[in-house]
């Protein structure tokens, strides 16, 4: 579903959209995200959009690599759509507060499944855990420590000691 430009009124259009999407490009499954958004003009070509978009995409924990589901609930969408053109013709100088908060369109549409997608990727954990107490996976065998304890970790701490290798130049004095 895309915008024309012409289409948007002086008092700006509100749209309800849900529609799936695939967040990751990876070709996985595809999330169902709903919004709820404003569009009004700002002047010279610029949009100001508002609103909020809602999405459970599925996640691989970071830690154990299982996937889980993490929603998104209602996360605040409030930021300009600048015409790509003004790209080209700026100046280059230092970015304001008010043009890091800016998208860009092409043309005379306005696609707002780009927009949507870009918020709920910024909604979701560089890092993300499927809950904060998971253990991984253990760094000797791979097994999962959050099902058993596989009894690595005590090798693993005796032999990547950094003083490890002192027990073999540094003899015990007799007494």
């Amino acid at each position: 579903m895309v915008i024309k430009i012409n289409d948007i009124p002086s008092e700006g259009l509100t749209r309800s959209l849900e529609q799936k999407i695939n967040l990751f490009d990876e070709g996985g499954a595809m999330t169902l995200c709903a919004a709820l958004f404003t569009i009004t003009p700002a002047g010279h070509g610029i949009f100001h959009v508002e609103g909020t978009v809602s999405a459970a995409p599925e996640l691989e924990c970071s830690r154990c690599l299982k996937r889980f589901s993490f929603p998104i609930r209602e996360a605040a969408m409030s930021f300009n759509l600048v015409p790509e053109r003004e790209l080209e013709t700026a100046a280059e100088h230092e970015l304001n507060r008010a043009e890091l908060d800016s998208e860009f369109y092409r043309g005379d549409e306005i696609d707002p499944m780009d927009f949507m997608r870009e918020q709920l990727l910024l909604a979701i954990p560089m890092v993300p855990v499927h809950s904060p107490d998971c253990k991984g996976l253990c760094p000797v065998c791979g097994g999962d420590r959050n099902l058993n304890e596989c009894g690595c970790t005590d090798a693993l701490k005796r032999e990547s000691s950094p003083f490890a290798a002192l027990k073999n130049i540094i003899k015990p004095e007799k007494e």
